[in-house]
């Protein structure tokens, strides 16, 4: 490996995307934004928002992936993806993702309007709302993942 890379891994409970990969810059949003790592970077942790992370190649060649949340290591010599999924976008399923998204929509909806009707049960139906918030925008990040409307490098 030379002074000009890094190692990067990014895996799932279910994936090993790839392990040491060599790569000269990886990108991602974090909880605080957007973040660019580079060879010999500062030590931080942080966690990820849904959405697309991208890495450059020695060879210059840019990819991208889709990590729909999870926890990133940055290290000078190495930088570690934990991603509760990850995947790249060609491989997502538009369609079951745009399902996915209607269906929570609609579940909002119906709990937004049973809180209104029945106040007792407010305390059960926000902690489900904001469940339902999380996979609203996990859908919504693999959609536009999927569709290239977010681009970086």
């Amino acid at each position: 490996m030379s002074e000009k890379t890094f190692t990067l891994t990014v895996v799932s409970p279910d994936k090993k995307l790839f392990i040491d990969l060599p790569v000269v810059a990886v990108g991602a949003r974090g909880s605080e934004g957007d973040f660019t790592a580079l060879p010999g970077h500062v030590p931080f942790l942080t966690d990820l928002n849904p959405g697309n992370m991208w890495y450059r190649s020695p060879d210059n060649t840019v990819r991208e992936v889709f990590v729909s949340a999870g926890f990133v290591e940055v290290l000078p010599a190495r930088v570690t993806v934990m991603a509760d999924s990850c995947e790249y976008p060609d491989q997502i399923d538009v369609e079951r993702a745009e399902r996915a998204h209607k269906k929570a929509l609609d579940r909002l909806q119906q709990l937004r309007v049973k809180i209104a009707e029945t106040p007792e049960s407010r305390e059960q139906g926000e902690l489900e709302i904001r469940k339902l918030e999380v996979k609203l925008n996990r859908s919504m990040a693999r959609i536009k993942a999927a569709k290239g409307t977010r681009r970086f490098g």
